[in-house]
């Protein structure tokens, strides 16, 4: 019952959100199509939030955190366990070769998760409770717009 409810906190923080583009792993690697590009993030982000919700869980039984968190521990887990899969989100987009011709649409997507990430760590109530607008709002639209929706969520 405790794993269920978690695993629907899990998917509610999901819901409420989530570079530098220049690096040389990008340039070093041949470029992909869209449709690998789209394919391969949206396979990452998966795994992540399946790990993500995995991590909440196993903070929240270490903690003490009960089924239905306070304001402070929501803040707690996301700071603590959330913008982690976001910053590593982030490093796995900045590692893929954009597609070719979508190289500012990939720096847009990945500059708004840096923006999302920053307001999230000045401002640790903007992603744990309804916040308009929330700190993944841009990069929700945008990767919906580019393909991988899922990766747009914090």
């Amino acid at each position: 019952m405790i794993r269920g409810c978690w695993l629907a906190v899990a998917v509610l923080l999901l819901l409420v959100g989530c570079g530098d583009s220049g690096s040389d792993d990008q340039t070093s690697q041949p470029a992909l199509s869209k449709k690998q590009f789209v394919h391969r993030a949206d396979a990452y982000c998966t795994r992540g939030y399946k790990a993500q919700a995995r991590e909440m869980e196993k903070y929240a039984q270490a903690h003490g955190i009960s089924s239905s968190p306070d304001q402070a521990e929501r803040e707690e887990m996301n700071t603590t366990v959330v913008l982690d899969f976001v910053r590593e989100k982030i490093e796995f987009f900045k590692s893929m070769p954009a597609p070719e011709g979508d190289e500012a649409e990939i720096r847009q997507i990945i500059e708004s998760m840096e923006a999302g990430l920053a307001l999230s760590e000045e401002e640790p109530t903007a992603l744990a409770k309804p916040y308009d607008p929330e700190p993944f709002t841009e990069t929700r639209h945008l990767t919906a717009a580019y393909g991988p929706f899922v990766c747009g969520q914090a």
